[in-house]
């Protein structure tokens, strides 16, 4: 494919800049700024492309589309490139921990014998890396890994480096969403909770960037729900038990079983139904059963209502744990049969649109009131969320361990009067689940096995948010099955960026559920704190991103405080 020539276009090597300069400081401010400075200066006509580069994507997060481009293709491409074998390039990539750097050393040693290059623009590198995720069928990897060694063929060094990590997800430059809604609010003087609304309604960074550019405050509170376009989901703080609950929410309150599944976000449209994560990933495809059901126990043509996706044994209806559900989330064929295996209900809670109306700033018990005049229950396929209203202790405590004795995760206490703030934990509902809940944590790091264990990555380091970085927080290595050891070494092995002896460093795209005995504090890593017997419960396939050091904070001062009850 071509470069075309184009006016308001902006050359690849002034984001590769960028991307430089970013990499060297740590100072998160210095970040915003460097970002800040690079928007006001870029062209309207590049700016929905800078700003999902800079956030590592090469589409939406909101999209069904993805790069799919591993570390074998890339190697494959620089072996094109080079004429060395893969073995070669790998040595090296052994030796430098990062494809990126690989590339730009590769690059280098070409370019010296080239006499002149034509400039890449971000309109077209983002047009090449665009049509590689969209090849399909057969030679489809050629395609992608011919394509991505052209591209990489026309890149100056740094350039190379950049290209290949941002193929592989990995940019490295320690840049989150903070700091480039931060620097979106400074480069278009633009207010920062008008700029989080946009985001909350819409999750695309590229359209809200060009809203801020042309239309300001303005444009950017003014985006509402819509349907087809998911909005983030409203979450719930941690409540110690029912009596702290209710001091919280107020009494009486609505309380409801927290079920042990996938919550499901469904728009109705013209007949058709769309699912999707609390991740924002469209799943419509992978739960055929659960649209039909949808279809025909939900009466609205357009209306948009929030759930809990449970799996169940078909025979014996009983619920099974998520991690069997998250078999179907990944699925991608024979999807039918795999939905016969793992049947699914749907328990809704909560209705945020119906016939043109927003209902988000309605109080709850009033969007309840209108769930259940369009659900038509059926057992075992769409259900209301089973549910008491009550300001009475003793009757909410019985509830809450009714909750537990059928296997689900707790209750939720909500306001009766609270309205729907999406993306916030905002205090207007409480989740309440037995003391020291598991943490979703991501895996770092992991370390090869010894003896029987020689074929797996058998011990994982585990990390928390801490602001815009991760920090480490313990390693899990005991407590798991060797078909649990085998499965985590499949899914590390294509995340492995870099390799020490038997040590490896992972992209930190695997959260995991993780239970514990205790949290203490501990300088060993680099949180602060460290598990005490960790293990694994599930693979949390759902999220992206794990728990934030400030949660941690609150579980070590509430076990804190329980153990000097307990004294």
């Amino acid at each position: 494919m071509k470069q075309k020539t184009l006016t308001n276009t902006m050359d690849y090597q002034e984001l590769a800049d960028v991307y430089e300069q970013l990499d060297k400081t740590t100072k998160n401010l210095e970040k915003r700024d460097i970002i800040a400075d690079f928007l006001k200066r870029t062209p309207k006509s590049e700016l929905a492309n800078v700003i999902l580069f800079l956030n590592g994507e090469i589409f939406p997060s909101v999209s069904e589309e993805v790069l799919g481009i591993a570390d074998k293709m890339v190697l494959k491409a620089l072996s094109k490139i080079t004429g060395k074998n893969e073995n070669a390039i790998t040595n090296v990539w052994k030796e430098k921990g990062d494809l990126g750097l690989v590339a730009e050393q590769v690059v280098k040693k070409k370019t010296q014998t080239t006499l002149s290059q034509e400039k890449l623009t971000i309109s077209y590198v983002m047009e090449i890396l665009r049509a590689i995720a969209r090849f399909e069928g057969e030679n489809s990897t050629q395609k992608k890994t011919g394509s991505l060694a052209k591209l990489l063929s026309s890149a100056k060094p740094k350039e190379a480096r950049y290209i290949t990590r941002t193929a592989l997800g990995d940019l490295r430059i320690g840049v989150g969403f903070g700091i480039i809604r931060d620097a979106i609010v400074k480069a278009f003087n633009v207010e920062k909770e008008h700029v989080q609304h946009a985001y909350d309604f819409r999750s695309d960074l590229s359209e809200l960037v060009l809203l801020a550019k042309e239309s300001g405050n303005k444009g950017l509170k003014n985006v509402d729900l819509k349907v087809g376009k998911p909005l983030r989901l409203m979450l719930y703080q941690k409540a110690q038990g029912i009596s702290n609950g209710f001091t919280r929410v107020g009494a009486p309150a609505a309380i409801e079983y927290k079920y042990d599944g996938m919550r499901v976000q469904c728009h109705f449209k013209k007949g058709e139904v769309t699912l999707f994560t609390r991740r924002l990933d469209d799943v419509t495809k992978q739960f055929p059963d659960l649209v039909g059901a949808l279809k025909e126990h939900v009466s609205c043509k357009e209306c948009i209502l929030e759930g809990e996706a449970v799996a169940y044994n078909s025979k014996t209806k009983e619920y099974v744990p998520f991690q069997i559900l998250g078999k179907r989330i990944k699925r991608k064929h024979r999807i039918d049969e795999i939905a016969k295996k793992i049947p699914v209900v749907l328990y809704v809670f909560d209705m945020l649109y119906l016939e043109g109306k927003n209902l988000l700033l309605e109080p709850f018990k009033k969007r309840r009131a209108a769930l259940e005049r369009i659900v038509r229950k059926k057992a075992w396929q769409v259900e209301l969320a089973k549910q008491v209203i009550t300001g009475n202790e003793d009757k909410a405590q019985r509830f809450y361990n009714e909750a537990l004795e059928k296997h689900q995760e707790g209750v939720m206490m909500k306001k009766l009067d609270a309205q729907y703030q999406p993306g916030s934990r905002v205090g207007f509902g409480v989740k309440v689940k037995p003391i020291l809940e598991p943490l979703d944590l991501v895996i770092t790091g992991a370390i090869w096995g010894e003896g029987k264990r020689g074929k797996w990555l058998s011990s994982y380091v585990l990390s928390c948010k801490k602001g815009d970085v991760l920090a480490e927080i313990g390693k899990m290595a005991t407590g798991l099955s060797e078909e649990q050891f085998e499965e985590v070494t499949k899914r590390l092995e294509p995340l492995i960026t870099k390799t020490s002896g038997k040590r490896v460093e992972v992209q930190p795209k695997l959260v995991v559920e993780v239970g514990y005995e205790e949290i203490q504090k501990s300088p060993t890593y680099s949180s602060g704190f460290a598990l005490r017997f960790p293990r694994l419960i599930r693979f949390r396939d759902d999220k992206e991103e794990p728990d934030d050091l400030e949660r941690i904070k609150r579980i070590y001062q509430d076990q804190k405080s329980l153990s000097q009850k307990q004294a």
